[in-house]
C-alpha cells in the first residue's frame, strides 16, 4: 500500500512527464473514467491528500471511496462529478482512459470502470457530396418534403398531416433535446412566456476549457453560445483532438426545430410536435461531449436525481440524442438508460454517419430507439450506419447532385443561426446552400413522432410506443433507386471490429429496422391502441407461492369496454399446469410447483368483437430452505454453540 507522500510524488511525476508531450499525446495521457461501486457504504476517513473538482464542506462518500481506490490501485486519482450515489467520474494523469479503466475495474468493490468517452455530434459527413457547399440561402424547391405524404418520388416522407388530424401535440408532453443548447431568440423557437414551446433547461457541460459560455461548470443557462473550432482549440482541447477547424454548428437549434418549432404561425418551418414542450439540455461543448455529461443530462431530463443539480420540475417523456461514438454500449449507458426507461421516458438516438458501419453508441444500447437515415426514394442514404440494433428509419436528407455545383435538392430544412462563431440576433433556416443532412436529423423526426403518440395516448409505456411505431411502419422499397444502389444492405461487422463502407443500398428489416416511419399511422394506432397488460404479484415469486395475475392496467380505445378475458399457458415450464382461479376473468391466480419459468398469455375481446393478445414470461425462484425449523434457513445461536462444542471435542480426540 502506498503512503500519501508517495501518491503525491507519483502525481507530480505523472504531471511532469506530460508537460513536454505534443498536444494530442498529452490528451492521450489524461485519463477520465466512470466508476460504479458495488455498494454505498462509506469507508472510514483516510489522511491522504487528493483533489476534488466539487466544492464541498468536507469530503463526501464518493471522495472517500476514491481515496481508498487510489490507495489500493497505487494511483494519483482525482474525483470528478457524481452521477449517482454509487458512481462518479475519476481522473488521473500519465495514462489513457482505457488503461485507467482496466486497472480500476480489477479493484475490490468496483462494479465497473469504463472510459468516459467523448461523443461527437452526428452532423453532415465530411465528404464533398454532403458538406462542401457555399453558405447562402435559397431553396430547396422541395421544401419540407420529409413531412408530407409519401409519393412515388418522396417515398420516405413521414406522412404528418393524418397525424395532425388526430393531435397537434400536447403541452403536457416534454421532449428533451440533449445537444449543444439552443438559441432562444429564434423566431420559430421561443420561451413559453413569449408564446413558444421552450422550457429553460440546464447546461451540463462540465469541462470549462471546451465550453464557450461565460459560466463555470454546470448552470441553468441552456443557450448555445457557439461551438466554433480554431487551430488553438485543436492544439489545446482534448475534446477537439482529431477534429477540424470549423464554424459553429448550432446543432441543438437544428434538432430542436424539427421537434417543436412554432407551426401555423406564417413564419419559417413546421415541426413534427407543433405544441409539445422542448427541454434544452446542453451536453455538447466544442467538438464533443463527455459520456458522463450525457448521462447526467439524460437522467436529469427524465426526472432522476443528479448530485449538485436542482430537481427537474418538468421531466421529459421523450429524450432526443443526436450524437455518439463508435463501439459497443458501455455499462454506464446501460445503467442510465435502464433507469430512464423505468422512469417512463422514451429515448431516441441517431445511428451515426460512418458510411454504413456498425451502429454507434448510445444508439446500440438497450432501451434506446436507434434511427437510421433514408434518401427521399427510401433507400439507405450513403452516410447512415445500419445494423440489427436499428428500430426504424426516417429521412436523413440527401442532395442527389453535387451541392458544390448546384443546390441540394432534398435537405432537411430546420432552424439555425447565421453566426459563424458567436450567435447573431434573430434566426434563420438551413436550405439548399447550407443543408442539414445526417442521421442527427432522422432521430428528432422519430422523437417528435413519439411525442405526438404520447399526446394522443398518455398511458403508453416506452416499449408500447416502440411496438406501435414498428407496427405502423411502411415497408422498404425494393426498386426505384438509381443504378448505383447496392441491391441489398448487408449486416455490418460487430461494433469494435473492422468495418467496411456501404453506400446507398436497399434496406432490409435486419439492417434498417422495422420499416419507414409513418407518423400518421403511428399516431392513429396510439390513439386507438388496444393493449392487454399483465400485472404480476408478487413481482419476484417463489415456488409453491400463489401468483396473482391482473388485466386491470390494460389499455383500451376511448369508449370501448372488455367483453371477455381469456388466460392460457402456452408454456407451463413443467412447473404449473392450470389456473387455480379466474381463467376467464380480469384476475387469475396459479401456484407453481417448483423453480423455473413459465409463460402466461392474456387475450382480450372488446365490445366491437376485436381481440388483442399479450404474453409474459415469469421467473420463479426456489422456495427458501426451512432451516430445520429455524425460520428461513438462518443459523440459530443454540446451533452455533452445539457446533463449537463438537469442534472442541474433536480437537481433544485428535490431541490424544
Amino acid at each position: 500500500m502506498m503512503k500519501s507522500s508517495a501518491l503525491l510524488a507519483l502525481a507530480a511525476a505523472c504531471l511532469a512527464g506530460t508537460a513536454a508531450l505534443p498536444a494530442r499525446a498529452q490528451f492521450e495521457q489524461q485519463a477520465r473514467v466512470i466508476v460504479k461501486y458495488r455498494d454505498d457504504n462509506a469507508p472510514a476517513p483516510l489522511a491522504i491528500q487528493t483533489q476534488s473538482s466539487e466544492a464541498e464542506a468536507g469530503p463526501g462518500p464518493h471522495v472517500m471511496r476514491m481515496r481508498h481506490l487510489a490507495l489500493r490501485a497505487g494511483l494519483p486519482l482525482r474525483s470528478g462529478r457524481r452521477l449517482t450515489a454509487q458512481s462518479h467520474v475519476v481522473m488521473a494523469d500519465g495514462m489513457n482512459s482505457a488503461q485507467l479503466a482496466e486497472q480500476l475495474s480489477r479493484q475490490p468493490g468496483v462494479e465497473y470502470a469504463v472510459a468516459d468517452r467523448l461523443l461527437r455530434l452526428h452532423a453532415a459527413p465530411n465528404d464533398p457530396f454532403y458538406t462542401s457547399v457555399p453558405l447562402g440561402s435559397g431553396g430547396p424547391v422541395s421544401g419540407q418534403w420529409y413531412l408530407r405524404a409519401p409519393t412515388s418520388t418522396l417515398v420516405s416522407a413521414i406522412n404528418m398531416e393524418p397525424a395532425w388530424d388526430i393531435s397537434i401535440g400536447s403541452p403536457s408532453v416534454v421532449v428533451a433535446v440533449l445537444d449543444s443548447g439552443i438559441r432562444f431568440d429564434h423566431p420559430d423557437l421561443k420561451r413559453i412566456a413569449d408564446g413558444g414551446n421552450l422550457l429553460e433547461g440546464w447546461d451540463f457541460v462540465s469541462d470549462d476549457a471546451s465550453d464557450s459560455d461565460s459560466a463555470a461548470g454546470r448552470d441553468g443557462d441552456a443557450s448555445d453560445p457557439g461551438d466554433w473550432v480554431t487551430s488553438t482549440d485543436l492544439a489545446t482541447l482534448s475534446s477537439c483532438a482529431g477534429s477540424q477547424v470549423g464554424d459553429s454548428s448550432w446543432h441543438g437549434t437544428k434538432t430542436a426545430g424539427l421537434i417543436g418549432a412554432l407551426t401555423h404561425n406564417n413564419t419559417g418551418i413546421a415541426s413534427v410536435g407543433r405544441t409539445v414542450r422542448i427541454l434544452p439540455v446542453r451536453v455538447l461543448g466544442k467538438c464533443a461531449a463527455f459520456e458522463s455529461d450525457l448521462i447526467a443530462g439524460a437522467r436529469w431530463a427524465a426526472g432522476l436525481a443528479v448530485p449538485g443539480v436542482p430537481a427537474n420540475a418538468t421531466p421529459a417523456k421523450v429524450l432526443s440524442i443526436s450524437l455518439g461514438d463508435t463501439g459497443s454500449c458501455p455499462p454506464s449507458f446501460r445503467d442510465a438508460f435502464k433507469e430512464i426507461a423505468d422512469a417512463g421516458a422514451v429515448v431516441v438516438s441517431s445511428a451515426g454517419n460512418s458510411t454504413g458501419h456498425a451502429v454507434g453508441t448510445p444508439a446500440n444500447c438497450a432501451n434506446v430507439i436507434a434511427v437510421s437515415g433514408l434518401r427521399h426514394v427510401g433507400t439507405k442514404v450513403g452516410f447512415s450506419d445500419l445494423g440489427p440494433e436499428i428500430a426504424i428509419s426516417a429521412p436523413g436528407g440527401n442532395c442527389v447532385n453535387d451541392p458544390r455545383l448546384a443546390p441540394c435538392l432534398y435537405p432537411i430544412m430546420t432552424t439555425t443561426n447565421a453566426g459563424t462563431t458567436t450567435p447573431v440576433a434573430g434566426g434563420t433556416y438551413t436550405d439548399s446552400y447550407n443543408p442539414s443532412i445526417g442521421t442527427s436529423f432522422s432521430a428528432p423526426l422519430v422523437a417528435g413522432s413519439a411525442a405526438l403518440m404520447l399526446s394522443a395516448n398518455p398511458r403508453l409505456k416506452p416499449t408500447e410506443v416502440l411496438l406501435l411505431m414498428k407496427q405502423s411502419a411502411r415497408p422498404f422499397p425494393t426498386t426505384g433507386a438509381e443504378s448505383g444502389a447496392i441491391p441489398r444492405c448487408e449486416k455490418p461487422n460487430a461494433a469494435g471490429q473492422s468495418q467496411y463502407d456501404q453506400l446507398e443500398c436497399y434496406c432490409t428489416t435486419t439492417t434498417c429496422g422495422a420499416g419507414m416511419l409513418d407518423v400518421g399511422a403511428a399516431v392513429q394506432l396510439a390513439a386507438n391502441s388496444f393493449l392487454p397488460r399483465i400485472s404480476v404479484q408478487p413481482a419476484s415469486p417463489v415456488a409453491t407461492q400463489a401468483i396473482a395475475l391482473s388485466a386491470a392496467d390494460s389499455v383500451l380505445p376511448a369508449g370501448r369496454t372488455i367483453l371477455r378475458y381469456q388466460w392460457s399457458l402456452p408454456d407451463n415450464g413443467g412447473i404449473t399446469s392450470s389456473f387455480a382461479s379466474g381463467a376467464d376473468t380480469a384476475s387469475a391466480s396459479l401456484v407453481p410447483s417448483g423453480a423455473g419459468r413459465f409463460t402466461v398469455q392474456l387475450t382480450l375481446t372488446n365490445d366491437l368483437n376485436q381481440t388483442a393478445t399479450s404474453t409474459q414470461t415469469i421467473e420463479v425462484a426456489a422456495a427458501p430452505s426451512s432451516g430445520g425449523g429455524g425460520g428461513g434457513g438462518a443459523v440459530q445461536p443454540w446451533a452455533l454453540l452445539g457446533l463449537l462444542a463438537a469442534v472442541r471435542l474433536l480437537r481433544g480426540r485428535n490431541a490424544a
